[in-house]
């Protein structure tokens, strides 16, 4: 027998559970291929009468079994029963289901529609032309299926079984959808040879969890132990997501795992527990990271010129990361792996995330200033758990440089991102730097803020429209926001969008400022004529001062949200109109001045309006000065925007005299 299959462990488990109690005993499994005409006449599902579509049963089990000729294999098999119930959930007829290319095989996958036809049940098999393979990424390849004839009503059952060599590859498990699930149940079978740590995520409790012991056999009389555990959680509600969340893979109930040790036997222990020390040392030393940070020849021309040009350090890093941004194209692909050598992307001008941002650090290391990489995980990405090392969450890559007591991150994939700031999508908690001195976390809040102001000074017209000057100012985020959506857009083309965004405007005149000196705000200045805006009857207008600023709707509107409100950077926004009334025309009501604050000042809003002879003034400013809200702070955010919406739908009233 081979000696990678004599192997003798201590089976020691960590295993994290947050809140289980109330066990109770396992569902019967579904009988795969029969299903009742009691499910295909279920018109809705009682507990959420909106739901699309439900999960009746999701069953997944995974064994590590012994295989004479391969030695220790993984089996995964998934079962999964579904019912539409509305043709907004015919989707759920679709499958796709992601494999490692060098590893897995899908040894079998089969399917069945079940519809009610004149009282009887119709079966239709799932065929070969309703299936097929795509290739995701280098690595791995995702399964393409379609069911046949879904429609509302239907039942879904789908099973598939995938087979893999590699003993890392144990499955994360998710226990909660997008819809409700009446049941999901996950088994796993461990031999006393692995070591696995085990981590549940997410806020439902567990209606069974279960941990067994048995044996299997080698085939030539030898046993060996095994570990089975079991988790279900009954009547998982659908996961609504809102606005101001990471990927829901953050707060979904799951169940995950990370190989931690095998140890061989009458050998040595192998640890597989990560440390950030190892993540580390592994990235410097791999060939498509570290590696490609020892020769910067290629930059030669480069170094030379930029060093003539420029003095100081600062000015050699901004000349550095403006050479990158515009030399190189990012292709969109995220990743912490180079694509090719550094030299051969240089040449080509085009490459992933980590192609442009090492590149950037080793031109930056080139002309002598002390620059790192940052690996991160973006938002919809995954958050790290800084207390679980895992190499495999992280897939962006940033540079760090210190310019004397002065820390900047620098990300060269857009060449609209000024110095020392952030994209939206990598505002996600924290990084590790990645050092030969060694690693240390890296706060990745919002490195500027987003800030937008908007004057109006308009005259109220005898017709019963508006014309004037409209003035936006924005900084940051905003900013950033304006010129990615307006790059290479000529003047005709930036005010055909304008337009479009503020319905019933047309502008006569445009003057941006600044729209090419990122380190400074847009500003942008339009000559206009509005209609559309104005409600009038015989001797009565109504008009809604927040013309094109208004918040119509509350971005929260769920009875209780668990996961956190997470705004990513803090918002400042601020609306000015300036409006003069024609002679004739007075106040005749107006809505109430308003303030209102959030606990430990994270918030603020005021509106108020004030009349000086035939002017009126309307300010409105919304201050978000935190970036995450856990759920405990949810009821009070949620009426705080409550009341703005509410304010902001108050109209004013104005007479004419006759």
């Amino acid at each position: 027998m081979k000696t990678s299959i004599q192997l003798k462990i201590t089976l020691i488990s960590i295993l994290l559970f947050t809140g289980i109690t109330g066990l109770r005993a396992e569902q019967a499994p579904i009988k795969f291929g029969k299903v009742s005409k009691k499910e295909l006449q279920m018109k809705t599902y009682a507990a959420d009468t909106s739901a699309a579509a439900v999960v009746l049963r999701d069953l997944g089990q995974t064994e590590i079994l012994f295989d004479p000729t391969e030695g220790f294999v993984m089996n995964f098999k998934r079962t999964v029963r579904i019912k539409i119930l509305k043709k907004e959930g015919l989707n759920w007829g679709d499958f796709m289901i992601r494999i490692h290319k060098a590893g897995d095989n899908m040894t079998s996958l089969r399917g069945y529609t079940f519809n009610l036809e004149n009282g009887k049940i119709i079966k239709e098999k799932l065929n070969s032309k309703s299936k097929f393979i795509e290739k995701t990424t280098k690595y791995f390849e995702t399964y393409k299926i379609t069911m046949p004839n879904v429609k509302r009503g239907s039942v879904i059952d789908f099973t598939y079984n995938i087979r893999s060599k590699s003993s890392f590859n144990l499955r994360t498990w998710y226990f909660q959808k997008s819809i409700p699930v009446v049941w999901s149940q996950y088994q796993v079978t461990i031999p006393e040879y692995f070591h696995y740590k085990k981590m549940s995520k997410g806020y439902l409790r567990f209606a069974v969890s279960k941990h067994e012991y048995d044996s299997r056999n080698f085939g030539n009389g030898e046993t060996f132990s095994v570990e089975r555990f079991t988790w279900a959680v009954e009547n998982a509600p659908a996961f609504r997501k809102e606005p101001y969340m990471t990927t829901s893979r953050n707060f979904l109930s799951a169940m995950e795992f990370e190989l931690a040790g095998i140890q061989q036997y009458q050998g040595p222990y192998r640890d597989y527990t990560n440390s950030w020390e190892k993540i580390n040392e592994q990235l410097i030393k791999s060939e498509h990271f570290g590696h490609q940070l020892k020769s910067g020849g290629f930059l030669k021309e480069e170094v030379t010129r930029i060093n003539a040009q420029n003095e100081s350090e600062e000015e050699k890093m901004k000349a550095a990361f403006s050479f990158i941004k515009n030399h190189m194209k990012w292709n969109d692909y995220n990743s912490i792996q180079t694509s090719a050598s550094l030299r051969k992307t240089f040449k080509e001008k085009t490459g992933n995330v980590c192609d442009i941002n090492l590149m950037l650090v080793l031109l930056l290391r080139e002309l002598g200033l002390n620059a790192n990489p940052v690996v991160l995980s973006t938002r919809d990405n995954g958050m790290i758990n800084p207390t679980l090392p895992n190499i495999s969450i992280f897939n962006y890559v940033i540079a760090r440089v210190r310019l004397d007591q002065k820390t900047l991150l620098l990300d060269a994939t857009n060449p609209l991102n000024p110095c020392d700031f952030l994209p939206f999508q990598c505002l996600n908690n924290s990084g590790r730097i990645i050092s030969e001195r060694g690693t240390q976390e890296v706060d990745l809040k919002a490195r500027a803020p987003y800030k937008k102001g908007v004057l109006m000074k308009l005259n109220l017209l005898d017709e019963g429209e508006l014309e004037g000057q409209i003035t936006l100012s924005k900084v940051g985020y905003s900013a950033h926001g304006f010129r990615e959506r307006m790059a290479e857009k000529s003047e005709e083309d930036i005010i055909t969008v304008l337009e479009e965004d503020y319905e019933g405007i047309n502008v006569e005149e445009l003057e941006i400022q600044n729209m090419k000196k990122l380190e400074q705000s847009v500003r942008t200045k339009l000559q206009v004529s509005i209609s559309e805006k104005i409600d009038a009857s015989a001797d009565l207008i109504y008009l809604n001062p927040m013309l094109y600023e208004q918040i119509k709707k509350n971005p929260f509107s769920l009875e209780e949200r668990k996961y956190p409100v997470d705004f990513g950077h803090p918002y400042d926004e601020t609306y000015i109109l300036e409006l003069t009334l024609p002679d004739g025309v007075v106040l005749e009501d107006k809505p109430e001045n308003l303030r209102l604050a959030l606990p430990a000042k994270s918030g603020s809003y005021t509106y108020s309006i004030r009349q000086l002879n035939n002017k009126l003034q309307i300010i409105s400013r919304l201050c978000i000065n935190k970036t995450m809200f856990v759920s405990t702070e949810y009821p009070g955010l949620k009426e705080f925007y409550n009341r703005i919406v509410a304010k902001q739908a108050e109209m004013l009233i104005l007479k004419r005299n006759s």
